[in-house]
């Protein structure tokens, strides 16, 4: 690892004890004892590409993910020919010894020997056949990567880098007097990282993480991961009310497929069929490949996206829900259209004297148009003429 202070690259025995052997300083992480990938380095890199230099704050929980393996796990097979050529190896060597010896031993090496080729033979069949689904989760838990990073951390450096929050220690902002909108969300890393940039009242969005909680008549944009779970969520919340507007802003699967190997994927193959099936009958949205995904097993959180590109989601769903329905420009509208050319025509003065008695005007109105507007009335053209309307 790099030392943070001096730069100089440290082997393990010049950094026991979580101190630099050059210069002398300690520093917070080492990856042989905190875990791979861990160090103070990698650290400040990580949190300066979160934040985008200062432009954000993020939490510990995304840092977390941010130093995720990415991609799905190699494919594990039930057989492996490897093993097989080492269980050949040694079968073949009781099958010799047996041979050489004289005695009891023989009998025992040679069935000692045939068992070993008999495996041997197995691990080449079964070495293409895929192994059963297994789980894979996170590197590190929440709240083990909390335990291990932060309180090193604080004790090197006396606080976190600039820019990175703790999750639990993020206060939400006071609800907005009149929200515009719902933004409902279950993950509390995204709600926390959205209230520690001052989402809710930028955008005037009441943040909730149950639908429970979502009051009846605002529009409710959902925010979730992208699995079964978040995908059932959106068909919920459209459920729950008819004719509300229900903007899905999740994170789609199809996202992730198209750049799994820069992704963090997570597997769960134990899922209840149930989700499956009303995934398969609620959610008309996915398409097939998404639908097999998720069949599998595999999901991936929202709180593993990019700080920026979270935020940029949130923003444009805000300003979707909120905007109205464009207008009909003036000169598409027919009555737009008529209207100047009767304008233009000159008027006639025995239209405009007729017109004026139709509503009664006490004075005959000039013509509208036209380049002679007529004699001087006089000036006792104001006055109330007997008979008259």
């Amino acid at each position: 690892m790099i030392c943070p202070h001096c730069a100089k690259n440290l082997l393990q025995r010049s950094r026991s004890g979580h101190k630099c052997g050059y210069c002398g300083k300690h520093f917070a992480l080492d990856p042989k004892v905190e875990g791979a990938g861990l160090h103070d380095v990698r650290i400040r890199r990580l949190v300066g590409k979160l934040t985008g230099a200062g432009e954000l704050v993020c939490t510990v929980d995304q840092l977390r993910y941010a130093a995720e393996r990415r991609g799905r796990p190699a494919q594990a097979f039930r057989g492996s020919r490897g093993s097989a050529g080492c269980l050949g190896v040694l079968g073949v060597g009781a099958l010799i010894g047996a041979m050489a010896l004289k005695g009891t031993p023989i009998a025992l090496l040679a069935l000692v020997g045939a068992a070993l080729l008999g495996f041997a033979v197995r691990q080449v069949v079964l070495a293409d056949e895929p192994a059963p689904p297994r789980e894979h989760t996170t590197r590190w838990t929440a709240g083990t990567f909390h335990d291990t990073v932060v309180p090193r951390w604080k004790k090197v450096y006396s606080a976190l880098p600039a820019g990175l929050v703790e999750d639990a220690l993020v206060r939400s902002d006071p609800p907005v007097a009149d929200p515009a909108f719902v933004l409902l969300c279950p993950d509390r890393t995204v709600t926390a990282f959205l209230h520690a940039n001052h989402y809710p009242q930028r955008h005037r969005a009441l943040l909730v993480a149950d639908l429970r909680a979502a009051p009846r008549g605002l529009p409710v944009v959902v925010l979730h991961d992208a699995s079964p779970q978040g995908c059932l969520l959106v068909a919920d919340a459209r459920a729950a009310q008819p004719g509300r507007r229900v903007l899905d802003a999740g994170l789609p699967a199809r996202a992730v497929l198209a750049a799994e190997d820069r992704s963090v994927v997570l597997r769960d193959p134990f899922r209840a069929p149930e989700l499956q099936i009303r995934l398969e009958r609620d959610a008309g949205w996915l398409n097939s490949s998404e639908l097999a995904w998720y069949a599998e097993g595999w999901w991936s959180p929202v709180a593993a996206v990019a700080p920026k590109r979270l935020m940029a989601i949130a923003v444009r769903a805000a300003e979707r829900v909120l905007e109205q329905p464009a207008r009909i420009p003036l000169q598409k509208s027919p009555v737009a259209r008529v209207a100047p050319m009767a304008a233009a025509r000159p008027e006639e003065p025995a239209e405009t004297r007729r017109r004026a008695l139709a509503v009664g005007f006490l004075t005959w109105p000039e013509p509208n148009a036209g380049p002679n507007p007529g004699p001087n009335p006089g000036p006792n053209a104001g006055q109330h003429r007997k008979g008259t309307p």
